[in-house]
């Protein structure tokens, strides 16, 4: 793993380099077949079949994993402390009190209620895509409306004003932008949500952060920390795995010509695309357990004190659960794949993310059926090694 592509890892969580390959899919396929449940050295366990992984994620006695953490290197300051106590650390009560009053803003009828809005930001987005994409030089897709959609949906729920936004959030997030220390981008978030915290009485009351700070009668309140961290979770998770949703989602169509023409003659199986996609090339890669007592995986008895890091990767390419894994396919039916994790620690904004992703195939399928990749090499994301994404992706109007 190159200092360049990404951060220092300890010793057993550098198994996450795998993550950061052009192709990763070869490499896990391997580990899947010859050694599922590998000993990737210091206590960490790379779990990489797919009735494996769902078993680890919704095992009750394991507890949440460290791996984000230790994928972005923190060991102190703010963003340390927010990892500590935001919803993807806890276990427990504690863990269903938080995610009780988090959740209150992401029930599904909330989160249908959106639907008019993210379907006009989607329609506006492509609008204003397809003009770029009928020039000579074409369009980014992943700036126009991967990245777009969802960071404009989100600052939407935050109730922040577009310039404040465009100054402040947008730039820790925006793909392709100057390379920044591992967890730079997440700590000034941070540092931006305390920063607001400190003038409630600026915050706009129906706002996300205003929202959060709401005491249950029976649940009680976050604390200003955990209204913090939740808010850096929320923006992250809508931010940059929504916009690698939406940009794998069109890449897969784009490059897999059988399915776009199915999908621009049947919209009802955009449903289905999300679905493959979320299986066949999710945008987040995997999921971390801690094992407090030893526990079985896969047939190996591994000790008290493991760190089990599962592969949605690969479990979602596992043959034994998906016939013909490693083809992109809208014939497929009931894709029970883990592209949000499992169990306890299922992705909050799971429905939101689906939504966003129908809104923008429909929406961009509609205006411009013809479109198509303007360049064949795709450069994937090596600033993260929990995200796979394109940084750009170079479309135009084919119809030309």
């Amino acid at each position: 793993m190159s200092s360049e592509s990404a951060p220092h890892l300890h010793r057993g969580w550098d198994i996450y380099e795998i993550a950061l390959r052009d192709d990763p899919h070869a490499a896990l396929r391997e580990l899947r077949e010859s050694d599922p449940v590998h000993d990737a050295g210091n206590g960490v366990f790379l779990v990489t079949r797919h009735a494996d992984v769902l078993r680890v994620f919704r095992d009750p006695a394991l507890h949440a994993g460290s791996g984000v953490t230790e994928s972005f290197g923190a060991e102190s300051g703010l963003l340390y402390d927010a990892m500590q106590v935001w919803l993807m650390s806890l276990d427990g009560a504690e863990h269903l009190r938080a995610r009780g009053l988090v959740s209150r803003e992401f029930t599904p009828r909330r989160v249908a209620a959106l639907e008019p809005v993210v379907r006009e930001i989607a329609e506006r987005q492509v609008e204003a895509l397809a003009r770029e994409a009928a020039g000579a030089a074409g369009a980014d897709l992943v700036a126009g409306l991967a990245f777009a959609l969802p960071s404009e949906v989100i600052r939407h729920l935050f109730r922040i004003e577009a310039a404040e936004w465009r100054e402040r959030v947008e730039p820790l997030f925006r793909p392709g932008g100057a390379p920044a220390a591992p967890g730079a981008a997440l700590e000034a978030l941070a540092l931006y949500f305390q920063e607001k915290l400190a003038r409630p009485d600026r915050l706009p009351p129906d706002g996300l952060l205003a929202l959060l700070r709401v005491a249950d009668p029976e649940a009680g309140a976050l604390g200003n920390l955990e209204v913090v961290a939740n808010c850096v979770l929320l923006v992250s998770a809508a931010i940059d795995t929504t916009t690698g949703l939406i940009a794998n989602a069109v890449l897969c169509l784009l490059q897999h010509r059988e399915a776009h023409e199915a999908a621009l003659a049947r919209p009802e199986l955009l449903e289905t695309a999300v679905e493959e996609t979320l299986r066949y090339e999710p945008s987040a890669l995997s999921g971390s357990r801690f094992a407090l007592q030893p526990v079985e995986v896969g047939g190996k008895l591994l000790p008290a004190g493991s760190h089990l890091l599962c592969s949605i990767a690969a479990a979602n390419r596992d043959p034994r659960r998906f016939e013909n894994p490693d083809a992109f396919d809208l014939r497929r039916t009931a894709i029970e794949h883990v592209g949000f994790g499992g169990g306890r620690h299922v992705c909050l904004g799971a429905p939101l993310a689906r939504l966003e992703a129908r809104a923008a195939l429909a929406a961009l399928l509609a205006r411009l059926p013809r479109l198509e990749l303007a360049e064949e090499k795709v450069v994937f994301r090596k600033d993260n090694p929990t995200v796979r994404a394109p940084v750009a992706l170079a479309v135009r109007d084919g119809r030309g």
